[in-house]
């Protein structure tokens, strides 16, 4: 069984356990701006702009946790700071543990994320990914369609990536979870 915790300011232990787990993500596909082996001042600007963003309001953080309390799962929720573009959020810092890959955790957390948009008023999600990874195919099968692509994406060591921008309205993303549960529920 999971649990999912929004982290609130000050919650530096919770921070230091989403960027361990990102390092760990990482190893295996990394994160555009974290490596896959990151130096220690890499993760800690990590720390701090999540932290700071947590601090300020700008970013919600989800964390997932197993029934041992460790984090397997994270997504961050943040707001642009422009008036006219409030009903949108962007979702970044999106990872599974590789142990806890294939379960519920990512549908557990969207649908956290999906209740955490209606309270604080975010109509549309957006998101960008390093295109052709395994984190691609998994936005996109729960209805995140594909609204640009930018071949310089990102660049590890002199290689550089393509990256593509998805995006959702949140109503449709809670619906599509809720048909997920009903097929589930009919297979069961």
């Amino acid at each position: 069984m999971y649990e999912c915790v929004w982290l609130k300011a000050g919650s530096d232990s919770g921070v230091a356990e989403v960027v361990q787990l990102i390092e760990i993500v990482s190893a295996d596909e990394p994160f555009v701006g974290l490596p896959a082996d990151p130096t220690a001042a890499a993760s800690a600007a990590l720390r701090a702009k999540l932290a700071e963003g947590i601090t300020s309001g700008q970013t919600q953080l989800l964390t997932v946790r197993a029934e041992s309390g460790e984090v397997v799962g994270c997504v961050a929720i943040n707001r642009p700071a422009t008036a006219n573009q409030r009903h949108i959020g962007e979702l970044t810092t999106g990872a599974v543990h590789p142990g806890h890959r294939g379960g519920q955790v990512v549908t557990m957390a969207f649908r956290e994320v999906v209740r955490r948009c209606e309270e604080i008023g975010i109509e549309l999600l957006r998101l960008d990914v390093r295109a052709g990874i395994r984190a691609e195919g998994i936005w996109r099968s729960y209805g995140f369609g594909e609204y640009g692509r930018l071949d310089d994406y990102g660049r590890i060591g002199a290689e550089s990536y393509s990256g593509v921008y998805l995006a959702q309205p949140v109503k449709q993303l809670e619906a599509r979870l809720f048909h997920k549960e009903v097929s589930r529920a009919q297979q069961g």
